[in-house]
């Protein structure tokens, strides 16, 4: 199953979005469990900062869309 979501981040002085596509695949007797989360784009106060966040920030938020994703993925 895929889903399309957005993580966000909201504060007094910024609004950080990031648009994901969340593919996962429940497992069966003969398959295992598997999913998969790619980030579509990044936006800052809506700017586009894809390629700064790929750059430098990816690692502690993309495991904070991930968990978001799979908490959401029914939803």
């Amino acid at each position: 199953m895929k889903t399309k979501g957005t993580y966000s981040i909201v504060e007094d002085n910024y609004e950080l979005d990031i648009n994901y596509e969340f593919y996962w695949n429940d497992g069966d007797n003969e398959y295992p469990p598997e999913a998969d989360l790619e980030i579509e784009n990044v936006e800052l106060n809506g700017v586009d900062i894809t390629d700064f966040f790929w750059d430098w920030v990816n690692d502690d938020l993309n495991t904070r869309v991930w968990e978001h994703a799979q908490e959401n993925k029914h939803n």
